[in-house]
């Protein structure tokens, strides 16, 4: 299983532009095969910080979430919503039985 976290710092004056952006690309996301897991939250302490949660099957499975239109509408959105470039870490989980 592949785990994607992403961090991102939205401008104030973004955030509901940024907010259905991340609602539209999750509801696209969450079709596509091998997407187990696409979340996102808004932090409590700070509105404007958003973190997303993902999971996929296979690390091929997310490189071909990244060439989906839904996907790369997003980040064209995003582009003029986040104050610094996002922070994004990509993990391959495995688990011991």
């Amino acid at each position: 299983m592949i785990l994607l976290t992403a961090y991102a710092t939205i401008l104030p004056d973004r955030l509901n532009q940024a907010l259905e952006a991340c609602r539209t690309v999750r509801a696209a996301s969450v079709l596509e095969a091998g997407c187990e897991r696409y979340d996102f939250f808004q932090s409590p302490d700070e509105e404007t910080r958003i973190v997303f949660v993902e999971e996929w099957s296979s690390r091929s499975d997310l490189d071909l979430h990244f060439q989906q239109d839904a996907f790369i509408q997003f980040m064209g959105k995003m582009e003029n919503c986040v104050s610094a470039p996002p922070e994004i870490r990509i993990f391959d989980s495995c688990l011991m039985s």
